[in-house]
C-alpha cells in the first residue's frame, strides 16, 4: 500500500515575472509557520488528478481559474510522506480574492522572495529552481 500523499502546487508568475504567494488565515494553525508565505497549494483528493487539484485549489484559495501549463518538478515536502508536484500555471479567469483559508496574497519578485519567511521545502525549491534560474 502506498501511503504517499500528493500535493499540488501552483507556480504563478505575473507579466513582470513576480511570483504569487499567499499565507494562511487565522482559521489555519501552522504553528511557527503561521505567517510563512507559499504558493497556492493543496492535497490531491482521491479520484482527482494533480492537474484537477491545481484548478480546484487555486479557485478555493484565491477565486482564480488556472490552467496547468508545465510540470516543473516533483519535490519532497516538509511533512514526511508528502510529495509536491510543482506546476507552472497561468491564470485564465476569475479575480484574485483571499478565500476563507487565506489571510493575504501578494506578488513577490524573486529577490524579495529570498527575504521573506517561507516553509523549508519552499525555500529549498526556490533556491534550486528560481534563484539558480532553472525556470
Amino acid at each position: 500500500m502506498n501511503d504517499t500523499k500528493k500535493v499540488a502546487v501552483c507556480v504563478i508568475f505575473d507579466e513582470m515575472g513576480r511570483i504569487l504567494l499567499q499565507r494562511p488565515s487565522a482559521l489555519k494553525n501552522f504553528g511557527e509557520y503561521q505567517m510563512a508565505w507559499y504558493p497556492p497549494t493543496g492535497h490531491v483528493k482521491e479520484g482527482e488528478t494533480v492537474e484537477q487539484a491545481l484548478v480546484r485549489e487555486a479557485y478555493e484559495e484565491l477565486n482564480i481559474i488556472v490552467k496547468p501549463v508545465e510540470l516543473i518538478s516533483e519535490w519532497q515536502q516538509d511533512i514526511p510522506g508528502e510529495i509536491a508536484y510543482w506546476w507552472k500555471c497561468k491564470i485564465v479567469g476569475g479575480e484574485i480574492m483571499d478565500g476563507e483559508e487565506i489571510g493575504e496574497h501578494r506578488y513577490f519578485t524573486l529577490d524579495e522572495a529570498k527575504k521573506i519567511k517561507t516553509w523549508p521545502a519552499e525555500k529549498k525549491f526556490f533556491e534550486e529552481f528560481f534563484w539558480n534560474n532553472r525556470i
